[in-house]
């Protein structure tokens, strides 16, 4: 199978990792910052932790149901037989964290993830893991705002990808607003979690460091990070944007975008050459309170789903594919990303609001790894902002 569907690389931290989803009900009975529309009953999400692996732990599918992969299939409008082909395999793929393992005795900061349009919780496990193996828990949400490939019902229902076309401005904002409502759903549930641990499932009680959190997000996920990042008084320490969506937020007419704390934009080259959106994440971010501690970087080489499983997994089949310019490894693409968000995060957590930081590759495991990579520069500066590296 691995010849099929490409093995996931090995994490380029010092931890282990370990996952555990987990669905958390509202405990409020009514939301006064939500329109009635919007209020979150529950949310969903993966946890992905620095975590001890002992005797009878097993390495988690990556898909944790067959239906997430066709759901997948379906955007991409692949045949019904291949569809089901793929779904089947990708449903026992393994990857390189283990389900439920027991989580280190330490408290660890917290980065809470938002995917993308026609994401959701599993497919960005890739990123996430490589993250946690650095010293990070990471909430994966899955956003029930139609905007999944797939998600998870309150009531275990499936709830489909909307498949209204990305500029419909209004219907998006709609759908921000749920994601706000969902990401501080999930704040409140790491707060209790953290305080209480678990009725079941590994013990997290004292192992998140709710002071140190940051907010993450692919695409429409970073247009989700900016928005939350945009209150004066917001818990996050910093924020990282991969590939942000910013258009949908330009568009807002009731709310005034000043993003509140330090990020990094990492673009890939792809999402570089969109000059509409390349402009608006340099303007949102050199417009932000923390300008002068944000970076925004592209990593040469690279696509908007280079921040995914997708490539990573498909590299097999996509290598013949000779009519995208974008040819790196998506391995090595991780790494790059991984590298790139810990290293400012680190910077960001000891250093809060003074002095520059400079991205280097300080990583063994990566520099390896690069020996073996096409002949190019990985990460180029956006000479056009006024941020510095």
């Amino acid at each position: 199978m691995s010849l099929l569907l490409a093995n996931f690389p090995p994490l380029t931290g010092r931890y282990s990792v370990g996952c555990h989803d987990i669905e958390w009900q509202n405990e409020q009975p009514s939301c006064p910052k939500a329109a009635p529309e919007e209020y979150c009953k529950s949310i969903l999400m993966r946890l992905y932790y620095p975590a001890s692996i002992k005797k009878g732990d097993h390495k988690a599918n990556w898909i944790t149901h067959a239906d997430y992969a066709k759901a997948l299939c379906d955007i991409a409008k692949l045949p019904a037989f291949l569809s089901n082909w793929l779904s089947g395999l990708a449903s026992i793929k393994k990857t390189r964290f283990y389900k439920d393992a027991q989580v280190l005795e330490q408290d660890f900061p917290v980065i809470i993830f938002s995917h993308g349009l026609g994401g959701n919780r599993l497919i960005y496990s890739s990123i996430c893991s490589d993250l946690a193996s650095h010293g990070f828990i990471v909430a994966a949400i899955e956003h029930r705002d139609g905007s999944a490939s797939l998600a998870k019902g309150v009531d275990d229902e499936w709830i489909r990808y909307d498949n209204v076309p990305p500029e419909v401005w209004g219907f998006r904002h709609h759908q921000l607003r749920h994601r706000v409502s969902e990401t501080e759903l999930c704040l409140t549930a790491l707060d209790q979690i953290a305080a209480k641990g678990k009725e079941s499932g590994p013990n997290f009680k004292g192992k998140l460091n709710m002071k140190c959190v940051v907010m993450a997000g692919h695409s429409f996920g970073g247009a989700t990070t900016m928005l939350m990042l945009n209150e004066k008084n917001c818990r996050f320490q910093c924020g990282l944007l991969f590939d942000p969506w910013a258009q949908p937020l330009m568009m807002m007419t009731d709310v005034d975008i000043h993003i509140q704390r330090p990020v990094i934009a990492i673009l890939s080259e792809q999402f570089s050459f969109w000059p509409d959106n390349y402009e608006s994440v340099q303007e949102l971010i050199d417009n932000s309170v923390y300008s002068n501690k944000s970076v925004c970087v592209s990593l040469n080489g690279t696509e908007h789903q280079h921040q995914s499983d997708v490539l990573l997994v498909l590299r097999y089949w996509t290598i013949f594919d000779f009519r995208s310019p974008f040819k790196i490894d998506p391995a090595r693409a991780i790494d790059l990303n991984t590298e790139a968000a810990v290293t400012f995060i680190n910077n960001i957590l000891s250093n809060p609001i003074t002095g520059k930081f400079t991205l280097s590759s300080n990583n063994p495991k990566t520099r390896k790894r690069t020996r073996n990579a096409p002949n190019f520069d990985p990460i180029m500066n956006h000479k056009k902002s006024k941020l510095a590296l």
